[in-house]
């Protein structure tokens, strides 16, 4: 892809063969945000693009198309009617969930892109809260079949226990909420187009929120990745391998007091110190699947955000300094493993 000054302006042309080193090396000058400008030549700093993108003038342009082709994928330049019907698309709702100030993993927010909403383009939200508002309405025609097909329905959904008709929806719609909340990772700004593999890689390439500079938008219905009958799909094979003849229970609680363990095998995955900062990343698939899923799951899904005050990480932004953070997470730590082995199965110590 090569950018075509035509004065004051750009455009981008697709170009076959070895490109010249100027378009090869591109206009990014080391890393972080430091760039030269297109028209001029002139270096960037990355303090103006913060400041730009803080006061909401870091727009997108359309840089090439990727469609199916007689023996693989095709790149064509854009045209201004695909960036016209780009820009039209109009959502609804947009998730306003703040990213938290984390500089470790999160680096949105320095350059504007503040709240969740702001990572996804108008066109992907629509899809994003289509698919999510579907997940309801599809639970209440599987409830409605399985009346009509004589199951028993007491009105008890999964959260209170039950196993009849409305039981059975709300499970459909949990695993396609699985399914719908798993193309938020395919389908934002920070995804980006791998050329070696001439397909998108995924939002959490790692287990960061990164900043990028070009990424990928895909069509949702393609087929490939990014699609929503793709994501079903993996969903429906996760499914197929899950075994049915045992039940499992799950129940969230503070390892510090709990009592769960006691006199039980316990296993164990203690916390990474300040590696990963999990419930802020899960914040990410947390605003769509509470979209979906809130009707079902009210309690669980009761809060905006993931709850993260418990969460046992020295995060410094969090408690205010890295020596806070750390003696937070080695306190805490000394508890909750003390309490485990305390409350362990004499044949099997912790």
């Amino acid at each position: 892809v090569e950018p075509v000054i035509e004065g004051d302006s750009y455009r981008f042309e697709v170009r076959v063969g070895k490109p010249p080193a100027e378009v090869k090396n591109g206009t990014k000058l080391g890393r972080g945000a430091n760039f030269r400008c297109l028209l001029s030549g002139s270096p960037i700093e990355p303090k103006y693009i913060k400041a730009e993108g803080k006061a909401g003038r870091m727009g997108v342009r359309l840089m090439a198309i990727v469609a199916e082709g007689n023996r693989g994928r095709v790149y064509l330049p854009p045209t201004e009617e695909h960036e016209t019907i780009a820009s039209q698309a109009n959502p609804v709702w947009k998730p306003e969930t703040p990213i938290a100030p984390d500089p470790r993993a999160l680096w949105t927010p320095p350059y504007g892109l503040e709240t969740y909403g702001d990572l996804f383009t108008p066109r992907q939200l629509v899809a994003l809260t289509t698919f999510s508002d579907l997940v309801q309405e599809t639970r209440e025609k599987v409830i409605e079949d399985a009346r009509k097909a004589g199951w028993d329905d007491n009105g008890q959904g999964l959260d209170a226990g039950g196993t009849g008709a409305t039981a059975y929806g709300d499970a459909v719609a949990v695993y396609l909420a699985f399914a719908t909340d798993k193309l938020s990772d395919y389908n934002s700004t920070l995804v980006v187009w791998s050329s070696t593999r001439d397909q998108l890689k995924t939002t959490f390439s790692r287990q960061a929120l990164p900043m990028v500079w070009d990424f990928a938008e895909t069509n949702p219905f393609a087929m490939a990745a990014g699609d929503l009958n793709v994501s079903i799909s993996g969903i429906t094979k996760s499914l197929l391998n899950t075994p049915s003849n045992l039940v499992g229970y799950a129940q969230q609680a503070n390892a510090q007091d709990q009592d769960i363990s006691f006199s039980k095998v316990i296993s164990t995955d203690p916390p990474y110190y300040d590696n990963i900062g999990y419930a802020d990343l899960s914040d990410f698939f947390y605003v769509w699947l509470r979209r979906s899923l809130k009707p079902i799951y009210p309690g669980l899904f009761a809060t905006l955000a993931v709850p993260k005050a418990e969460e046992l990480v020295a995060t410094p932004y969090r408690h205010g300094s890295k020596e806070k953070a750390e003696r937070f997470f080695l306190e805490g730590m000394k508890k909750a493993l003390h309490n485990l082995a305390e409350q362990a199965h004499p044949a099997f110590p912790v």
